[in-house]
Parts: C-alpha cells; structure tokens; sequence
C-alpha cells in the first residue's frame, strides 16, 4: 500500500493500541525487578509502577512512571516542524503525544489523554473524512465543492467547545480581577474563532483544517484550566483529598530526568516518565517491566503533500511557540462599511490596478484588471463611496438631477417601498414588535447627520428586496438564486484574501437577478454594476476549482415551488447576518473602537456567518422577556460609548449597572423599547438607511 493510498493512523483512541505488553526484566545483566514489592502500594514517587528501557546511541537508559505504560520520548526532526496528512503535527505537538516537561508550559502535562472508552471525549481525536462533508444538494448552489462538517458532529465538537469556554468564563469570575495566565484568555479566544470557522461554508481541506484546530485548541485550553484550578494547588502543596497519587490522572503526562519534579508529578497525580542512565539503577522498586509505546504506532507520521515544513530548532519552547503561530486562528472579520466609506474602488483596487478572475459569457474564467477610481468614465465605482463627489465625479451629474427633479411625477409609477416599515408577505419571518416600532418612528423629514442622499450600501441582500415584488414567481425566482449563492457570498465574506465589499441595493437587484457577465455599454452604469458582480463569486469558486457556471441564472422553468417554513429560515438568517454586521459597523463608528468581541456577546450563538436556526428564537428574539434583558444589557454597555447625533435615552446609561433581579417587567419593556430606538435612530443618522432589524422564527426548526 502506498501512501497515497495508505489510510490515515491517528490510533490515540483505539482501544487495542493501548494494550501493555510485557519485557523482559534483566537488561545488560541489570535486573530491573529485583526489587520488585508485594504490592503497587508500596511503590513512591521514584519507582516504578511500570518502567522500560531504550537505547540512544550507545548509552541505555530505564524510565520509570507511576502510570501503567511507558511511551517514548516522540521522534522529532530538531530543525523543522511539519504537518502531517491528517492535518495534524504528530509527534511534534505536545497536545498528541507527551514532550519533555517544559518550565514556560507547564501545563501541557495536563492535557487529557486520548480515551480508550469516553466516547463524549472521542470526537476532539477523531479524523474527519470526505463523507462528513456535507454540500448543498445539486441546482440548489453555484459552488460545488463548498460545504460544511456534518451536523452530528459538528454539534459534538460545539457541545464540548462550549461547555469548555462556560467553565473558562467561571473560572475568571472566580479570580476576583485576578489576571489570568496571558495564555488562558488567548486559547480561548482562538477556539471561539475557530469554532465559528467550521459553520463557516468551505472547502473540504479547509474544512479538515478547521476541525483540527478546534480539536488542538479544546486540549490544550482543557489542560491550562485543568492545571490552574486543580493541578498547580496541588503542585504547590495544596491538600486534596481527590488525590490519589498510586493512580495518576488521565492526562497525556510529560519526561522529566529531575527526580524532585517526578516527585512532584507524583504528589499532583499527573503522568510522569522518569528517565535515568541504566548504570544507575540501584533501589528503585518496579513492579513490571513493559514495551514501551512509539509514537509511530499511534500518529500519522507522513508529511502532507504540498505542505512546506516549518524551520525550527530543537529548543522545545521554540518549537511549541511556533505551533501556536501556525494553529492559531485569528479575526476575519473586517468591517465592509468602512471599507466603503474611505474607498472610491470597486472590489479590488492598488496604487495602480490589480487583477482578478472573472466570469465572462461564456461562462469560463479569465482575468481581467480593475483601474482605480481615478479614471473618469472607467468600470470603477469611482464616487459611489462619497455620495458621488470624488474621484469619477461627473460635472454634469448636478445638472442631470436637476432636469430629474423638474420633471413632473408619473402617475403610473409604483410609490417606492418604505424601508421603515415591515414587509408584509407570508414568506417573511416574525417582525419582533419593538424593534419595528422603533424603525418607524425615525423622524425621516430630517435629513441624517450622515447628509442627504448618501448611497445606501448592503452588507447582504435586504431581505425584503427578495419579496418586494407582488408576483409570485418573481418571489420565488428572486429567493432561488439567494439560495444557489448564499455559500458563495458566505465564503467571500469569510476571505481573507478578499476586500469586504457592500452594495447597493440596485447591485443586488442585479446579483439576484443573475447577471453575472458584463452588460451594458462600456462605461455604462450597468456594466460597471456587472463587473462588480462577477467579482463576488470568482473567491468561492476558485477555491472550489470550477471554471465556469452551469444552469445559472435559472431557466424559469426549473425554479422549484416555495417551501414556506425554507423560505422563512433562509430570510430569518438574511437578516440576523445583515444585522449582526451593521451592529458592529455602527459600534465601531459610534465609539471610534474595534471591539468585534465585545459585540458578538450581544447575540445568540456569538457568530456572524453560518448561524444556527435555533438562534431565531434565542437571544433578541426569546419569546421571555427575561431571556431577553441580558443581550438588552449587553447592547446597552456599548451603546454607553457611543457619540452620535441623537441623544442616549437615561435609560440605558441608568440601567445596565442595576441587577435585572432589581427591574419589573414594565421597566424592562421600557428599556428594550429605549434600546431598539436608539439603536435604529442612532443607524440612520451615521449610516441614512434603515436599519435590518432583528427578526424571529415562529415554527419548529426543521418542520
């Protein structure tokens, strides 16, 4: 078999890979039973309840543990690092395999050790495999080849997460504003990250990425907490009387050639592997000599194809900060509207013009280059961003608007659709009454501090973009295609190769529309509409590598009927997306402060892309006013920073510092009725739109 073909090894969880197997007892004529007593209970710190011998080079050593095997030190190339085929770093990372015991992480001798039986604990070992990656069923996406880890377990892996991350925030409020280990806050930060990633639509390689990382992170973060809450007091002779030093804890241990920290393993109940030149074997008591453990026998040790190694040394602390850096998952998100306010640009834009891949007409990929705004005429957005006063201005728009204005109103035109009111349609979600209230009561005959006709850009679709029409078709058709590209948009938002790119609504008209090829004349409006739509899908589906579309935009006659309860459920996370993004844009424009974290506690589920359905009853949108104070507070803290044109309601300056045990329910409502107006109010004058507002999901998830 080769190795190609050869199946991963990742055995740390197979029961019959942990079976000890007995050696013989005299070595280079040194009997290491002769000491041998009656009973494991007589054995100390410095014995052995099992012991082995190696040879490195000439010399013979014998280790002995107070657990009831022996591994051996890990095999390791000292000037490199590399993963290996199951994404992982084998022998080289200390959360799989034990390391000699390390002054600066202390803690990794605390990390658990792969089960032979929790099968709750199995999944943070456990090697995903292409038939857990589960993508959308055939004509319902553009991007074949984008998908996400199976449902099963995906909520195994988050269980867990969670309830790691709960015991974490305990354990701060425990310290009484006491600092934590600068590492503690950092892990766990790294695991919500990504944690969030994997419902994040990817590619399979990057979903086997992201399953591993979250694994990583969990046991490492696992065994930080886990040493300072309950192996440092005992480490430092706190008395336990849970401590049973005969049997160590089920922890992945670590090699030591310092007899006092063996006995100090010994006292703290963790594994620990005492190693010793075999000339000085004297009155050591070993109850069994064992064959000791390879790392080979248990991890993958093939490198993965395509991979570069990492150049290292073999200083161990070295080696292990370079495994942070290369496992360590940071931010994505960038804020879009930012982005759009100081860039005159399209999509991609440099000191002189950079190239990207594009859909043409025919349907195949080839790579155009977009010139920077400063070229009147040109396919840039040049002015869209500064309200059409900037680089692309034309002197003639003035003019154009005022012949606009002077014309007398069409008495067959349909009145445009008030933004500041909910959508009435079947198919939309639950509006949440407060909230709406708060959006229509905007005072609209002000201009916003923001000025007048600024463009209104979109992070996403508006959702009631995809309903606004009174044909019934036209609902289904516009719903279909947000359906083919919502992995697609997803992933570009994900990107961190690709500039976050708002639109305006006539841009995603045109998106779900199809009109993904360029059209109109050249300079035209419409072609610079279309050029920018090109651009949105070419990250998803590069990455996928399709060169071209199929069976998009669809045939009218292929557009299936509405599901009712699918149709709410795709809206409900359209706007929760749309929102959850504007809350951090206008966060971050209000209080001058990048603080993404702090934001997402306002939200169920914490996460921005890949929501989880359940959320739309959770959160903002609990049916219990009680369930929906705290994320009310939260908003509220943030919202104590803001500056902004309209005034704070004393409310929510008074309110958050008070118990919610303290409030009745008529001052709750008052208070979330404060909160949503501010909140609306406070988004119109800096952003002169209406807000997507938070909405809720009334039928049983799944029906």
């Amino acid at each position: 078999m080769d190795a190609t073909t050869e199946p991963l090894r990742m055995r740390l969880t197979d029961r019959d890979a942990w079976e000890v197997v007995d050696s013989d007892s005299v070595v280079e004529g040194v009997d290491l039973l002769k000491n041998r007593p009656s009973s494991t209970e007589q054995i100390g710190a410095l014995d052995g309840r099992a012991a082995a011998y190696f040879v490195v080079g000439r010399a013979s050593y014998f280790i002995t543990t107070n657990a009831r095997y022996v591994p051996l030190l890990p095999p390791i190339d000292p000037k490199q690092i590399m993963v290996r085929r199951d994404m992982r770093y084998g022998p080289d990372d200390p959360v799989l395999w034990p390391h000699l015991y390390s002054q600066t992480y202390c803690h990794l001798a605390a990390i658990p050790k792969a089960p032979k039986s929790s099968r709750n604990l199995r999944v943070m070992w456990w090697n995903p495999r292409l038939e857990d990656f589960v993508c959308p069923a055939s004509g319902l996406t553009v991007t074949r080849g984008l998908g996400r880890l199976c449902f099963e377990k995906l909520s195994q892996i988050s269980t867990l997460a969670h309830s790691l991350l709960d015991d974490y925030e305990k354990y701060l409020v425990s310290l009484n504003g006491t600092t934590p280990p600068p590492l503690l806050p950092k892990l766990a930060q790294t695991l919500r990250l990504s944690l969030e990633r994997l419902r994040i639509p990817s590619t399979y390689a990057r979903m086997q990425l992201g399953v591993v990382c979250v694994q990583r992170e969990y046991l490492e973060l696992s065994g930080l907490l886990a040493y300072m809450t309950k192996y440092k007091p005992r480490l430092e002779g706190v008395e336990d009387a849970d401590a049973k030093p005969s049997v160590p804890d089920d922890c992945i241990g670590c090699f030591t050639e310092d007899p006092r920290l063996a006995q100090m393993f010994w006292r703290a109940c963790l594994p620990c592997w005492l190693i010793r030149p075999l000339r000085a074997f004297a009155d050591e008591m070993i109850w069994k000599v064992v064959k000791p453990f390879e790392a080979a026998d248990f991890l993958e040790m093939l490198p993965a194809p395509g991979y570069v190694p990492v150049p290292a040394t073999e200083r161990l602390e070295q080696r292990l900060s370079l495994l942070h850096t290369c496992t360590h998952s940071t931010p994505w998100y960038r804020d879009p509207f930012a982005i759009a306010a100081t860039d005159n640009t399209s999509v991609a834009s440099s000191s002189t013009a950079s190239t990207s891949s594009v859909v043409t007409a025919s349907g195949s990929l080839t790579a155009h280059s977009h010139m920077t705004g400063h070229l009147v005429g040109g396919s840039s957005r040049g002015g869209h961003a500064s309200g059409g006063k900037g680089h692309g201005f034309s002197p003639y728009a003035t003019a154009r608007q005022a012949a606009k204005a002077a014309k007398p109103p069409n008495p067959a035109a349909k009145p445009g659709r008030d933004k500041f009111k909910p959508l009435e349609r079947f198919e939309m979600p639950t509006s949440i009454t407060p909230w709406t209230e708060a959006l229509a009561a905007i005072d609209q005959s002000i201009p916003p501090a923001c000025g007048p006709d600024r463009p209104q850009y979109y992070v996403l679709p508006e959702p009631a973009l995809i309903l606004s029409s009174d044909d019934e078709f036209r609902r289904r058709f516009l719903l279909h295609h947000y359906c083919m590209l919502r992995d697609a948009l997803m992933f570009r938002l994900t990107d961190r190769d690709v500039r976050p790119q708002p639109l305006t609504t006539q841009e995603w008209r045109d998106v779900l529309q199809g009109k993904l090829v360029k059209q109109g004349k050249h300079g035209s409006r419409a072609e610079t509409r279309s050029s920018i739509v090109e651009d949105l899908l070419c990250p998803a589906l590069q990455a996928c590598g399709i060169s071209g579309l199929k069976d998009f935009p669809v045939a009218p006659n292929a557009v299936p009927a509405m599901n009712v309860h699918f149709a709410k459920e795709l809206l409900w996370e359209l706007a929760e997306m749309s929102f959850r993004y504007e809350f951090l844009a206008l966060d971050s424009r209000a209080s001058q402060r990048k603080r993404p974290d702090e934001c997402r506690k306002c939200f169920a589920g914490d996460g921005l892309v890949g929501l989880d359905f359940r959320e739309s009853q959770r959160g903002l949108a609990a049916l219990a006013l009680e369930e929906r104070m705290p994320y009310l507070l939260g908003m509220a803290r943030l919202m104590c920073d803001w500056i902004v044109p309209c005034p704070r309601p004393p409310e929510i300056d008074e309110t958050p510092g008070r118990p919610i045990s303290t409030l009745d329910r008529r001052e709750m409502h008052k208070f979330e009725r404060r909160v949503a107006s501010y909140y609306t109010q406070s988004f119109y004058e800096l952003f002169g739109r209406a807000a997507i507002i938070p909405m809720r999901l009334e039928h049983e998830i799944g029906s």
